[in-house]
């Protein structure tokens, strides 16, 4: 039925004009009322759970996650944690839902999810087993019965792994030793802080003494009192687990002790250590200071040897590993840099093109004055200012280029060689409407040019800048604004300011239809 739903409010939505401000605001107002139901719903269910506290023993197996090469989980709880639980999954996934529905409308501008997500999840919160429990009354009896069966795939179409609560299920679970924790943490008593084993000291305290054996289960009984549980078999089932902890924790205190007392009588007497068969304030016997006794096998870097030669130095005997007693040993004060094989500049300094000098880089045999002077008059002589600048004739009065707004004879000769422009600066100043520069991107978006027209040098000059953003790209390209108005509002291009205004807002409702007809 979602898909029935989906696919056909999919065509109620192609007819709703979302472009109308108070259509759009109508269907927002819709899918708010729609959550505030869904949560009312939600809190409803929650405090009916809440009175009811069905406290009833739930057991069942938890399949593995899909892929995952874990055994199915025995999980034991009560009906009233089961249905909290089923419920905190439904706040998530409707919180989900929203977020991703902000998301889609605010930031990607598509309005048509609206009117969809407004129905489907009501349908879902009034279709679930909670609302059919807890907001109908139906009894937990046949497809209600508990645990249910989760939906996996979109919309419940996909297969989801079988809950088993069978007798034979929860046998197999409880005997593989997965799960039978109680999840509910905050209802059943779990021992956290366990109560302290039997004596850690089990070994002789005095000489003569036998160790203390491990308590029996009935003075473990008598130690540890089971804690109060909200149910019998809980109680039963965890006090009986404790049992075994600490059953299995005293027979391995037992059996350390037995293996470190063997240890203690395989050391020979003159190097057991002082401990409590020497009274309080003893001193410790000669014997157990002494290195004359040492034994060969015994690891403590100081044998008898060497005790005996005057000097305890353990590492003039250990001996370096059998994978590093052969090495090479380099001397590299004797080493030459062969430069990897490659030629350079001292192996052969008359190779010019190893002594080629870069475009920017200063040749050795200049001064950094000469340099900067050499500099100063490459600049000029781009520009074609100052004593490069093209001279003035007196006699041919006619033929002297002038500013085209003042007639100034001071123009930018750089404009005029390449941009055909006979300006001079203090009317570029004045006039930046018209002799401002525009980028290759303002005039392909502002003025709707092409590539092959603003390559056309003869149709539209244009000036070479390296790229502000980074060097390695390519040359910024730089047009000016009056030339470029006027082939765009010409009969060539677009005929008027009007025209050219309305293929900008065709070129954008174009646009805007085609992003809508990709979400439909």
């Amino acid at each position: 039925t979602n898909l029935v739903i989906i696919l056909g409010m999919m065509q109620v939505s192609k007819k709703i004009p979302f472009e109308d401000p108070q259509v759009l605001m109508a269907v927002r107002a819709l899918y708010v009322i729609s959550n505030l139901i869904i949560l009312g719903i939600y809190l409803y269910m929650q405090s009916k759970i809440n009175a009811k506290k069905d406290l009833t023993t739930l057991k069942y197996v938890e399949p593995p996650p899909m892929g995952s090469a874990e055994e199915p989980k025995l999980v034991t709880t009560t009906v009233h944690s089961y249905d909290l639980q089923q419920l905190r999954s439904m706040y998530k996934s409707q919180l989900m839902g929203v977020g991703m529905m902000a998301v889609m409308h605010l930031y990607f501008k598509y309005t048509n999810p609206l009117l969809i997500q407004s129905i489907i999840p009501l349908k879902s919160a009034f279709e679930g087993n909670l609302a059919k429990i807890h907001l109908f009354g139906n009894p937990a009896i046949g497809d209600l019965k508990r645990p249910w069966k989760a939906a996996g795939g979109l919309m419940g179409m996909g297969g989801a792994s079988e809950i088993k609560s069978d007798k034979k299920s929860i046998e197999q679970a409880e005997k593989a030793g997965s799960g039978g924790v109680k999840e509910d943490r905050g209802r059943v008593a779990i021992m956290t802080d366990r109560p302290s084993t039997p004596p850690n000291a089990t070994g002789a305290s005095h000489p003569g003494t036998l160790p203390r054996s491990p308590l029996t289960p009935e003075q473990v009984k008598q130690i540890v009192s089971p804690p109060i549980y909200l149910n019998a078999d809980y109680s039963d089932l965890i006090f009986t687990q404790e049992i075994s902890r600490l059953k299995a924790k005293a027979l391995h205190s037992q059996r350390e002790a037995e293996a470190e007392a063997s240890k203690q009588q395989n050391v020979s007497p003159a190097f057991k250590r002082s401990g409590s068969n020497i009274a309080a304030g003893q001193k410790r016997p000669y014997s157990a200071t002494s290195t004359s006794n040492v034994p060969a096998t015994f690891r403590d870097g100081c044998n008898a040897t060497l005790a005996k030669s005057g000097g305890f130095r353990p590492l003039d005997d250990i001996q370096p590993a059998r994978n590093f007693t052969k090495f090479v040993e380099y001397d590299f004060s004797k080493m030459t840099d062969t430069k990897g094989g490659f030629l350079t500049v001292e192996d052969d300094p008359h190779n010019k093109a190893l002594h080629s000098i870069k475009e920017n880089e200063k040749p050795a045999h200049m001064t950094m004055k000469e340099w900067e002077r050499h500099q100063l008059l490459r600049s000029l002589r781009d520009q074609k200012a100052g004593p490069f600048e093209p001279g003035l004739s007196v006699l041919k009065g006619e033929e002297n280029k002038v500013c085209r707004e003042c007639g100034s004879l001071e123009i930018d000769w750089k404009w005029e060689e390449i941009l055909c422009c006979a300006v001079c600066n203090a009317c570029k100043e004045k006039f930046p409407d018209k002799y401002s520069l525009l980028t290759k991107t303002e005039a392909k978006e502002d003025y709707l040019l092409t590539d092959p027209e603003l390559k056309d040098e003869e149709l539209l000059p244009h000036l070479e800048r390296p790229n502000p953003h980074k060097s390695i790209w390519n040359n910024m390209m730089l047009y000016l604004r009056y030339q470029v108005e006027d082939y765009a509002f010409s009969d060539k291009k677009w005929g008027s300011a009007a025209a050219l205004d309305a293929e900008f807002e065709k070129r954008e409702g174009e646009k805007k239809r085609r992003k809508e007809d990709k979400f439909r």
